[in-house]
């Protein structure tokens, strides 16, 4: 064991002090539900949604004692243009705490970046669509990728993503998406004060899932998604920098209470998530996030 923990130490120093799993929560495949999903059936008396979700997250490296936990909360506004064009945006406060051997070393809360959101329907029929989106985030604070870990990615991120559903003949629908993030480099120091035009570099998102297709009342969703990121850069060159390089499997189920009262529709959402990380072996992490959210369309 203590080999392990020197190994640790090592590749820390290696990286400079760098803390490779700073968390964006909307960044997050699952939080930011890549498929876009109205609060009952569309309407145009109910262009404007706005949920609240509070979430706690938590992840252990396999192989060490290290741990964080991240809690907070999202607030998200969706503006539906007809039933053709969306505009959204997401806003989050996260509380990040780590701790190495038992030993607390960071204890903070942050601003997460703010990521907006354009789509449009490219195909809408009976039993299928399919959108198309443009996202933009920007950064709320420096960059502390390389000194410890933060809240948020803190650096411009230009990103586009493609999702749909298709029904099938029993009251069951299939969702998928797919996304990419570039994050624009920025300067960073590590935490000797050295100055670097840093990225964390792209990150790619796939998910495949099944709902139950219930308009209003109770429905369930389950589903996996996968999760890389790879690209990070410096200059000048930081040693190791490919150990920002992970994929990250998570599989998830989520329980819809969705209600109408006069020309308000309400929906109710409690997930509970589990992810691993197949990359890297040994310094990667597994995760557990439960989280709960409220929202209405008016």
């Amino acid at each position: 064991m203590k080999k392990n923990v020197e190994a640790l130490l090592f590749i820390i120093i290696l990286c400079t002090n760098v803390s490779t799993f700073s968390l964006s929560m909307v960044y997050n495949f699952r939080m930011a539900q890549i498929t876009r999903q109205p609060i009952g059936e569309h309407t145009d008396e109910r262009p404007n949604s706005i949920s609240a979700l509070f979430f706690d997250y938590f992840q252990k490296m396999k192989n060490f004692d290290f741990r964080e936990n991240y809690a907070g909360a999202i607030t998200t506004y969706t503006r539906d243009i007809a039933k053709k064009t969306y505009f959204r945006t997401d806003f989050a406060v996260i509380h990040a705490y780590q701790s190495v051997n038992k030993k607390t070393t960071v204890s903070l809360t942050e601003i997460d970046d703010i990521l907006f959101t354009a789509g449009h329907n490219l195909i809408v029929k009976k039993n299928q669509v399919v959108s198309v989106s443009a996202l933009f985030g920007i950064p709320t604070h420096d960059v502390y990728t390389l000194q410890r870990i933060g809240v948020g990615i803190a650096q411009v991120g230009l990103g586009i993503q493609l999702d749909g559903m298709h029904k099938f003949h029993k009251p069951i629908d299939f969702l998928w998406g797919t996304r990419y993030n570039y994050f624009v480099p920025r300067n960073a120091f590590d935490s000797n004060e050295n100055n670097y035009k840093f990225s964390i570099g792209s990150i790619a998102d796939l998910l495949i899932a099944l709902q139950s297709r219930t308009v209003l009342s109770h429905g369930v969703e389950g589903g996996y998604s996968a999760r890389w990121g790879f690209g990070a850069n410096a200059t000048p060159n930081i040693t190791k920098l490919d150990a920002f390089s992970y994929m990250r499997n998570s599989f998830y189920l989520v329980y819809k209470y969705t209600f109408l009262t006069k020309h308000i529709a309400h929906r109710f959402l409690l997930n509970i998530a589990y992810g691993f990380d197949s990359k890297p072996k040994l310094y990667g992490f597994n995760a557990v996030m439960v989280w709960a959210a409220w929202g209405i369309a008016f």
